[in-house]
């Protein structure tokens, strides 16, 4: 019985030591402390205290809300793109010690710029309200700000987009506020398309170009009619769209992008008819050899007229026609002038021969009546060369080769 008693004090003492030397004692650790942060999502976790990480997990010490600093942690926070991190140190308690640990779970988050938003992930946002974000920008830069037509619906848009951005940071994503998130985004795409159509319309409307697609001019004005329809009730359209299974945001970015292409193809039908306009007159231009006698302006048109190639290939059509148009008057100018210019020559060179005739018919009398008999300084032979032959290659050389067929589809404005 004392050697039992003996053995007891000696295990007393041992653990006794190893406590002080680990400066804590074990107390229950079921009271609350600071500490390191685990996360549910695939990204980084957030909460309030600690960190997470991809993985779903996170470490750290926890600052101590109880004098021996043991407890739970509470939502974990990452704050590294990694969702890495180190949770705050505990402090110490009345007793000394300090040190805790312990779980928690967070929403997720992250600051990367270049992921794609995965729906299965509901609680991951962040990629889908960055690509509303540049949805609305694009709305913004086309003008449905401050337009008087969209103005009101991308208002009442920005609004209904706080409130469900709002819903869904505090509750997290459901797959219906998903759906509606995205009719959102879809809704802003609409407003760029819409405002690009409207400009193409006016583009259109000014230069009388419409005959040149008569059929897409007329679908592409029904289609912004519709939409203006639209916009005017909006009420019904965001009470649609807030069932969670509507698709009215693709709805009206599908009318929005197909009014926008039956007008890109209005004016790609117009520049390639004052292409063709154009070449025609080069063509006429060549044929009164303008390239010779009007180099520079001739010059000036071939560049424009490549320019409205260069122009159109790359999505630039309305520019395009502008080049095409100059270059067709240049060249009509110059077929008119050079013409002009080559008539007026050939009066006068006609004229010329007129005299030379006359004249000759007065030397042949006088040979008649008082023949010469010995030769004169200043009289040339009769079959004296007095010019080099000139075999037009500096005609030849200027003259500049040009595609009849523009083959390419070129792009939307």
């Amino acid at each position: 019985m004392t050697k039992l008693k003996r053995l007891a004090l000696i295990l007393l003492a041992a653990s006794s030591l190893f406590f002080v030397a680990c400066g804590s004692t074990p107390k229950d650790d079921s009271k609350n402390s600071g500490g390191a942060g685990s996360s549910s999502q695939s990204r980084t976790g957030s909460g309030i205290d600690g960190d997470g990480s991809d993985s779903g997990s996170g470490s750290g010490s926890g600052n101590s809300l109880t004098d021996d600093g043991s407890g739970n942690g509470r939502n974990g926070y990452g704050d590294d793109d990694d969702g890495s991190g180190n949770g705050r140190n505990g402090s110490d308690g009345s007793d000394g010690s300090g040190s805790g640990s312990g779980s928690g779970s967070g929403y997720g988050y992250d600051d990367g710029d270049d992921e794609e938003f995965d729906e299965n992930t509901a609680k991951n946002y962040n990629a889908l309200f960055r690509m509303i974000e540049k949805s609305r920008e694009r709305a913004i830069d086309a003008g449905a700000e401050d337009d008087d037509a969209t103005s009101d619906f991308f208002n009442a848009l920005d609004e209904e987009y706080r409130r469900q951005r709002a819903l869904a940071e505090s509750e997290g994503i459901s797959p219906e506020m998903t759906n509606i998130l995205r009719q959102i985004n879809a809704a802003y795409e609409g407003l760029a398309q819409y405002e690009e159509a409207k400009a193409k319309k006016k583009l259109i409307d000014d230069n009388g170009y419409a005959s040149n697609n008569q059929r897409a001019y007329n679908e592409g004005a029904k289609l912004l009619e519709e939409l203006e329809e639209i916009m005017a009730d909006s009420d019904s359209f965001f009470e649609e769209l807030r069932s969670g299974e509507s698709d009215a945001g693709t709805q009206f970015l599908n009318k929005a992008t197909k009014a926008n292409t039956d007008f890109t193809n209005v004016l790609k039908a117009a520049a390639n008819n004052m292409r063709t306009e154009a070449f025609k007159a080069k063509k006429q231009a060549d044929s009164v050899k303008a390239s010779v006698s009007r180099k520079d302006d001739y010059d000036d048109g071939v560049s424009e007229f490549r320019a409205g190639d260069s122009n159109y290939v790359t999505g630039s059509v309305d520019e395009s026609i502008e080049n095409y148009t100059r270059a067709r008057d240049i060249f009509a100018t110059l077929y008119k002038e050079v013409a002009a210019a080559r008539a007026e020559a050939q009066k006068r060179i006609s004229d010329a021969k007129k005299k030379v005739n006359h004249a000759w018919g007065v030397a042949d009398e006088a040979d008649k009546t008082d023949p010469l008999t010995e030769k004169i300084d200043g009289i040339e032979d009769h079959d004296a060369k007095l010019l080099e032959d000139d075999d037009f290659t500096e005609a030849e050389n200027s003259y500049v080769e040009i595609d009849e067929e523009l083959d390419a589809d070129g792009g939307d404005l």
